[in-house]
C-alpha cells in the first residue's frame, strides 16, 4: 500500500495586507454569486471543463463565492487549490495532471473517482493590487496544452471579475451588504 501527500501551500508573504484588504472589501459578506456566474458561465465553456468558481482564500477557508458545476460554500484552505494559485500573481497557475504533480497528489479533491484532475488559476486583485483569491476552473480529465488564445482568454475574464469584484466591493461597502453565514454555508469534504 502507499501512501501520497499533498502540500498545503504557504502562506504569502503579505498575508497580513491580504487580511486586511479582504476585511475592507467586504467580499465575503456580499458575494453576489448572480453577477459572477456569466463570468463563470464563459471561462467554462472556454475551457470545455466541468466546474469554475471565484474564490476568497481568507484565513484558514476558502470561500467559494460563485460557482458553476459545483456547490459554493466555504472550504478548508488546507485542500485550497487557490491557495496555491494566490502564491503567483502575475502568473496562472495551470496544473494539467493534478494527481502527477507533487503539491496535489494525496488530496481528498483529486483522489477520488471524480476528483480534480486539470486545474487552472487566475489571481484576482483589489483595486490597489493586492491579491484576494482566485477565478478559477477544472475537470475530471487531465490536459497537457493550453492555447496562447484560450490563455488570453481567461485573463480577459480574469479582469472582468476583477472589474466585478471591485464594484460590489465599492457597492457593500456603503450598504452595509447581507451577511454571508460561513456557519452555514460550510461544506465539509
Amino acid at each position: 500500500m502507499s501512501f501520497s501527500f499533498y502540500t498545503m501551500a504557504d502562506k504569502p508573504e503579505n498575508e497580513r495586507e491580504r487580511e486586511e484588504a479582504i476585511a475592507r472589501s467586504r467580499l465575503i459578506n456580499n458575494p453576489h454569486a448572480d453577477r459572477l456566474r456569466p463570468i463563470l458561465n464563459d471561462l467554462r465553456a472556454a475551457l470545455k471543463v466541468k466546474s469554475s468558481a471565484i474564490t476568497i482564500v481568507y484565513q484558514d477557508s476558502s470561500y467559494v463565492l460563485s460557482a458553476v458545476g459545483f456547490q459554493a460554500g466555504v472550504y478548508s484552505r488546507s485542500k485550497s487549490f487557490c491557495a496555491h494559485a494566490i502564491l503567483y500573481p502575475d502568473q496562472l497557475t495551470i496544473i494539467p495532471d493534478t494527481g502527477a504533480d507533487e503539491r496535489f497528489a494525496g488530496n481528498p479533491f483529486v483522489d477520488t473517482a471524480q476528483g480534480i484532475k486539470f486545474y487552472i488559476g487566475a489571481p484576482l486583485r483589489d483595486e490597489y493590487g493586492t491579491v484576494l483569491g482566485a477565478l478559477c476552473a477544472f475537470d475530471t480529465k487531465a490536459r497537457q496544452i493550453i492555447s496562447d488564445d484560450v490563455q488570453t482568454r481567461i485573463i480577459n475574464l480574469q479582469r472582468e471579475a476583477e472589474a466585478t469584484l471591485h464594484d460590489i466591493s465599492r457597492r457593500s461597502y456603503g450598504s452595509g451588504g447581507q451577511a454571508f453565514n460561513a456557519a452555514t454555508q460550510r461544506v465539509c469534504l
